[in-house]
């Protein structure tokens, strides 16, 4: 019986010995997993940096496009609403040429295009 309890106890302590000295597994991969996710962390705002940066430009050229490339400006418009409304009247295109001063082909395009 003392020898069953003092072989018990000493395998306890060699077992305790041994599970300081064996890697632990666990550690690693949690190291692993750390700097991978550290990893993926930096190429994300990388990313996320390079898409502000592409919606910037994008936004800018939309910008610089809706601008440009309007056909029709204010004061046309006001200029076709002015010269619709004088015809309308019953002026003739001689009076709306002395009073819009525009051409009397560009009174005729903007009589045309409504």
């Amino acid at each position: 019986m003392e020898y069953t309890i003092i072989t018990l106890f000493s395998i306890a302590i060699i077992l305790f010995i041994v599970s300081f000295l064996i890697k632990d597994r666990n550690k690693e991969v949690e190291k692993q997993i750390e700097n991978f996710s550290i990893t993926l962390m930096q190429e994300i705002y990388q990313l996320k940096k390079k898409i502000k940066v592409l919606e910037e430009e994008i936004l800018i050229g939309q910008d610089e496009r809706y601008f440009t490339n309007h056909s029709t400006t204010p004061s046309q418009t006001v200029d076709r609403d002015k010269v619709l409304s004088l015809y309308e009247e019953g002026y003739s295109l001689e009076e709306i040429e002395g009073l819009t001063n525009l051409n009397r082909e560009q009174i005729d395009q903007l009589l045309n295009e409504a």
